[in-house]
């Protein structure tokens, strides 16, 4: 493996964008030389200057993974996702709900449905319950709901803030815990959450994988509020560790719900019925029931007939 960008997060975004540019140069020396079959991206992060990175790529069959659909937050000098997705020869996606919109904006590309799997290597090493709760300083008494991972607009804080506010006028033992870094700016979300006397503890940093598995183990339910998205890998992370998931319905988390179904589904936007759903109490039986659900080995074998498919196409004629 050969890792060619490397940033800090504490750099601004231009610093990153010419480290990207410069990195992207050499990713495309070191591909000309090994000359792939196949090259797959996972994404963009900057789809104007990627974009071009991957459309002189002519020498392999080029995937990219859809994450995003379209962007989550409007900031057009990133570049257009949909011209993006539209210079790779097949798309992958997460469900059938993602796939429909990418047809939708792109009818000439192929898209192939690969389900995700369950983030299980990330939970080889759970951890008690009765001992998350004494590291984080949280009373094995109080109902705890968990917000996990990276904090954006569309993933729903104010509506979870809402959600606890309701839920605490009814259970003065409810606690919300808000764990993973924001990446945009939540001051007017803790400055009211102050005001209202709100039971939420934040730890608003990247929670690296080895302490996790306690956030996991001492919430009651994970929340996923998202107003809008394409698909989310937090589902996969909760199922990964057996807990209880609220996730609004909406884009591919349907679909992901479905194949886990233990917890609930909520309307997105709705604090009254996320407030209900994040405290009550869910069968554990049933997401034992559904412990199956997608496998990296399913993936893995789709990934590689994909890939399969586009070696052995027929080679495009250059005209002179």
């Amino acid at each position: 493996m050969v890792k060619v960008f490397r940033y800090r997060s504490t750099q601004l975004k231009p610093v990153k964008a010419m480290l990207l540019t410069a990195a992207l140069r050499r990713t495309r020396a070191l591909l000309a030389a090994l000359r792939p079959d196949v090259v797959h991206a996972q994404g963009t992060v900057l789809p104007a200057i990627e974009r071009h990175f991957y459309g002189d790529l002519d020498f392999a069959a080029r995937v990219c993974t859809v994450h995003d659909v379209t962007a989550h937050e409007r900031r057009p000098m990133l570049g257009s996702f949909r011209r993006f997705y539209a210079d790779f020869d097949a798309l992958v996606c997460h469900s059938r709900a993602s796939m429909l919109r990418l047809h939708g904006q792109l009818p000439q590309t192929p898209v192939t449905t690969i389900p995700h799997p369950r983030y299980t290597p990330l939970a080889a090493s759970p951890c008690e319950r009765e001992t998350a709760r004494e590291q984080l300083d949280i009373s094995p008494l109080a109902p705890v709901a968990l917000l996990f991972g990276f904090l954006r607009p569309y993933k729903g804080l104010d509506v979870f803030l809402s959600a606890l506010a309701i839920a605490a006028a009814r259970d003065p033992r409810v606690l919300g815990v808000v764990a993973g870094r924001p990446l945009y700016d939540i001051g007017p979300s803790r400055r009211r959450a102050e005001r209202q006397h709100l039971p939420v503890r934040w730890d608003l940093r990247y929670v690296p994988r080895d302490e996790m598995g306690r956030y996991f183990a001492a919430a009651d339910t994970v929340v996923l509020p998202y107003l809008d998205t394409s698909d989310s890998g937090m589902l996969e992370l909760a199922a990964a560790f057996g807990r209880p998931v609220v996730v609004s319905a909406t884009g591919g988390m349907q679909e992901a719900f479905e194949r886990y179904r233990y917890g609930e589904m909520v309307p997105p936007n709705d604090p009254e019925q996320l407030a209900a759903a994040m405290f009550r109490k869910h069968d554990a039986r049933e997401g034992q029931a559904r412990s199956g659900g997608a496998t990296w080995s399913a993936a893995a074998e789709q990934t590689e007939a994909l890939y399969r498919s586009l070696i052995a196409r027929p080679a495009v004629a250059v005209p002179a």
